[in-house]
């Protein structure tokens, strides 16, 4: 199930097994020698007991979630030690879960920094970073924790899901407009193999939803051609002259047309100077160059020496670019210089639209774990450009962890990252619980594992199982959030206010700061007479901007304040539910009337 914004998932276990860190070190032997040192070291024996048994002490307070208790202790432990390492991850994890996100960054980033080859620092760090909302920090951190950990199972699927949620949640907001309906149709059409009706028709509904999108108008006549659609492609790529001239798609449709027409020198100076531009670029043309379309013996060339020697490589795919020195990185980006672009140093001004233009750049050379960062930092300068690449790169690199877990040979970590992707990105709630029962094979007690086949019995509508799966993950861990959410959910719909509250108070305890819960706290409370805490709980949420599509949320604030005798301020709850309700209504109208299948419900 989607959660709201504000949800931040745990990703991965508490840390285990910790030892404590010692300083006093043996002076047996030396004794004589260091005569007039024995004070001082006797001094800082005492000092390392002292702070291991202060250590101790906070990691209890810790295991008891006492945020309260535990983080003053472990403040003055890092204020003596400023590199224990266990101490700062300490500190980082309980301000973490005690809703103070920013404070948690320093510390967690002081322990990454003293244990580089441990995951597990850059792990709580990113969930820090997706509290803020700082994705660009969060995806760096979670690709951190892969590599330090040298590809450890966990922190390989806390990245994929990472990816699974920021490619739902772009692809939710894109389906949302008309010109973000196109961009998801040519993401669609990607997907699709070459040469296919689907393919062509996915193009020509993003081009009619979104003509302005850069490379489409080339993309489509491709599709047109390889169709063996002549006159259609040729319309294409007056477009594409018209709208993105010095593009890559306009020079390989260029190249291919004039490959029709046999003319062989016109479509071997496109190719050229596609591969001067950008020789990453050439190589994905060369590998999509119809094996029809190939000139006869005598013709020589390199691109057709390439073409004809697909086992040896091709020179002009290995080469630097040429020209292009003074130009823009606005004019690198719309010739398609992507290496060039690629090299370019960060930006540091306000106007981030080259961060975009970079990603793009990364994405188009093969290197998504840079393009994600820089396009995440980038995304509010051109929206549409950053989500399309975003969902490119995002999708990629879900497969590849697919392919690590796969080489790996861990089994279960595999059937769970694939019960992840169905229920989540396919929405297959059933081939979801399969994969999750696989896995439960080889892990049978683990929360995460039972939580997630809870929701998927829980989208099936097998309550029954849904809730013993949920339970079974309390029983191995009681302060496993998706479990508690997951029983709350199912408590709400079922109008069990009372259940409801009570799975609620216990997830509160774990994330007091997730807007979710309040909210849901907010209505259980309305809904069982108490008016003061539904304000409490409901409140502050909708002033900061929850989300309340139609208006049911309002509603019940109005009605909460009605019973509090706060009438002004509930008619202007009331009015504001009232709008809400009919601007859903007309989406709603406008989204049947268009007949678009892929439109939301």
């Amino acid at each position: 199930m989607s959660r709201p914004s504000g949800k931040s998932p745990r990703f991965f276990r508490k840390h285990r097994g910790r030892n404590c860190e010692r300083c006093a070190r043996t002076a047996s032997g030396l004794l004589l020698l260091f005569w007039p040192l024995l004070g001082a070291l006797t001094l800082s024996a005492a000092q390392a007991d002292d702070s291991a048994a202060e250590l101790k002490a906070a990691s209890a307070l810790h295991d008891q979630a006492d945020y309260v208790k535990s983080i003053p202790r472990l403040r003055k432990i890092v204020a003596r030690s400023p590199r224990s390492y266990l101490a700062n991850l300490l500190l980082g994890e309980d301000l973490l879960s005690s809703g103070d996100a920013h404070a948690s960054l320093a510390p967690l980033r002081a322990a990454t920094a003293v244990r580089p080859d441990d995951g597990t620092a850059p792990a709580y760090l990113a969930e820090a970073a997706i509290t803020l909302g700082d994705l660009a920090t969060a995806s760096e951190a979670l690709q951190t924790a892969v590599t330090h950990s040298g590809g450890a199972d966990q922190f390989v699927l806390a990245w994929a899901n990472f990816c699974i949620d920021r490619f739902r949640a772009l692809e939710a907001q894109m389906r949302a407009t008309k010109r973000g309906e196109g961009s998801e149709m040519r993401i669609a059409a990607w997907t699709r193999p070459a040469g296919s009706e689907t393919t062509e028709s996915l193009l020509e509904q993003s081009a009619a939803a979104d003509p302005e999108q850069r490379g489409i108008w080339g993309e489509l006549g491709v599709a047109q051609l390889e169709m063996g659609r002549l006159a259609p492609a040729q319309a294409s790529l007056a477009e594409a002259m018209n709208r993105d001239p010095h593009g890559p798609e306009t020079l390989q449709l260029q190249a291919l047309l004039a490959a029709v027409e046999q003319n062989w020198q016109a479509a071997a100076e496109h190719l050229s100077t596609l591969g001067k531009r950008s020789p990453a670029q050439l190589g994905r043309v060369l590998a999509e160059w119809p094996p029809t379309l190939m000139p006869p013996p005598e013709v020589s060339g390199t691109v057709w020496d390439c073409l004809r020697n697909t086992t040896v490589a091709c020179p002009l795919v290995a080469a630097k670019p040429q020209g292009g020195e003074h130009l823009s990185a606005r004019e690198l980006y719309e010739q398609g210089r992507w290496e060039q672009l690629r090299d370019l140093p960060p930006a540091t001004g306000a106007d981030r639209s080259q961060s975009v233009w970079r990603g793009v750049a990364q994405a188009r050379t093969s290197d998504c774990p840079q393009a994600i960062p820089t396009l995440e930092r980038g995304f509010e300068a051109d929206k549409w450009v950053a989500s399309f690449w975003l969902q490119i790169c995002y999708a990629g690199e879900i497969g590849h962890a697919e392919e690590r877990l796969n080489s790996a040979g861990n089994e279960a970590a595999l059937h769970e990252l694939k019960g992840d992707v169905a229920l989540r990105l396919r929405y297959d709630a059933a081939q979801a619980q399969k994969e999750y029962a696989e896995a439960l094979k080889s892990r049978p007690s683990d929360p995460p594992l039972l939580a997630r086949e809870a929701e998927a019995y829980k989208v099936l509508g097998d309550t029954a199982n849904a809730r013993s799966a949920a339970l079974a993950a309390l029983a191995a861990n009681p302060r496993q959030a998706s479990a508690l959410q997951t029983l709350a959910q199912m408590a709400m719909d079922e109008r069990d206010y009372a259940e409801a509250l009570d799975r609620l108070k216990q997830l509160a305890a774990v994330q007091p700061k997730d807007a979710w819960t309040q909210v849901e706290l907010g209505v259980a409370y309305g809904q069982l007479g108490q008016p003061s805490e539904a304000l409490h709980h409901l409140g502050p949420q909708l002033a900061a901007g929850y989300p309340d599509p139609k208006g049911a949320l309002h509603a019940q604030l109005a009605a909460a304040l009605r019973k509090l005798g706060r009438d002004q301020e509930a008619k202007q709850a009331a009015a504001e539910a009232a709008k809400l309700a009919n601007a859903s209504l007309q989406n709603s109208g406008q989204s049947n009337a268009s007949g678009n299948p892929n439109s939301p419900e």
